[in-house]
């Protein structure tokens, strides 16, 4: 029998000690562990002029009862009335109504004063068509002119979106996003017809992410922080690059994660999130922070480009420095600013205080082979 002559394979090398490169995270500096990994360091006590400082600032964040109160009666009403459309025969121009469900911040109870927002998905059977969505909303407008007996003080706006309309009225906004009820078949849809797979995607995430924050993230603390932190976002260059849902995890990751095994203080916790952040928790090589809702173990910031995760670990590493010369007022001082504040404008108000003066981070080299390659499926932001 003649010899099969051995033919040479392009995977040859990795079983002769030439093993292609794998992918190393590491885990960035954290304070809080330190106790537990360096003999003699200690956990970092709460600052009590920071912790009034958050406290007030807070207090400003959270929406008055009035706020509260009409953002839920008309979250109530919508619901309500979309109920009503689903159990009703003859709307054949509607498809059929599955689900229907409160999202979002408002249903995570970390809204933000002065904005009357909240977020309903709505599940069909079928694709959701812009048709659809139109049909929905015109007897959905019907049903609030059919129920409201006193004359509003202003009149209901329906506002079409490409993910499926708003609804405006009495100064609280009300944005129903629509999607089709089986996930796998989302991308069964044609351009210019149905709502767009990514707009469904992000519905669908939606509901996920409020399941989760209901289930795991309850604790005063946690949603304390969050509010903080989206204030950040809303204030800072920088800080703008993170999406509500890093922003949700980066506060429960703060206050829950620890040695302790018991939630940190809103202080401490507030800290950590800077220094973490400052020390490159989100920058290519770090493990990050694991999706939980995501089925493979996939890092939130890879959703970040190498610029945003540069310009983040920036702003977080200049606020870290005047968290550490204690000059907290700065970044309190202008809660409502014109224009989100950049780093050398926060440098300048930190330097015209008496004491030690801060200098600009210098921009990091980032290089793109260095970011964990990512086969999974495209990240989901939630609005």
């Amino acid at each position: 029998m003649p010899r099969i002559p051995f033919q040479k394979s392009s995977y040859l090398s990795q079983y002769r000690g030439m093993r292609p490169n794998s992918y190393t995270a590491h885990m960035p500096f954290d304070p809080i562990c330190c106790s537990a990994i360096f003999p003699g360091a200690e956990v970092p006590q709460e600052n009590e002029r920071l912790s009034k400082l958050l406290m007030d600032s807070h207090s400003q964040l959270t929406p008055s009862l009035g706020e509260q109160q009409a953002v839920a009666t008309l979250v109530a009403k919508v619901v309500e009335y979309l109920e009503s459309i689903a159990l009703e025969k003859g709307h054949s121009q509607i498809g059929q109504i599955e689900e229907i469900r409160v999202v979002g911040s408002f249903k995570e109870g970390t809204m933000l004063a002065g904005h009357c927002l909240a977020d309903v998905v709505v599940l069909l059977r079928d694709s959701p068509t812009f048709e659809m969505a139109r049909n929905i909303s015109l007897l959905l407008k019907q049903k609030f002119l059919d129920k409201e007996i006193e004359e509003p003080e202003e009149p209901l706006e329906i506002i079409h979106q490409p993910y499926g309309f708003d609804l405006e009225y009495l100064g609280v906004c009300i944005r129903v996003a629509f999607a089709v009820q089986n996930f796998s078949a989302i991308s069964n849809t044609e351009t210019g017809l149905h709502i767009s797979p990514p707009d469904q995607h992000v519905a669908h995430a939606a509901i996920v992410h409020a399941r989760w924050a209901e289930e795991r993230a309850a604790h005063a603390n946690v949603k304390a922080l969050i509010r903080l932190l989206k204030d950040l976002r809303r204030r800072f260059v920088g800080f703008n690059h993170l999406t509500p849902w890093q922003v949700d995890l980066l506060a429960f990751h703060a206050v829950m994660h620890n040695p302790m095994n018991a939630p940190l203080p809103l202080s401490v916790a507030f800290r950590r999130v800077i220094q973490v952040l400052a020390a490159g928790l989100f920058l290519p090589g770090s493990t990050g922070i694991i999706d939980p809702c995501e089925p493979q173990n996939r890092r939130v910031h890879v959703s970040l480009n190498l610029i945003q995760q540069d310009e983040l670990c920036c702003a977080a590493q200049t606020v870290c420095k005047i968290l550490n010369l204690e000059k907290f007022s700065i970044l309190f001082s202008n809660m409502h600013p014109a224009r989100p504040i950049t780093l050398a404008e926060l440098v300048e108000a930190a330097n015209a205080l008496p004491g030690e003066k801060i200098a600009l981070p210098e921009p990091i080299c980032l290089e793109s082979h260095s970011t964990a390659p990512d086969t999974t499926t495209k990240s989901v932001v939630v609005p």
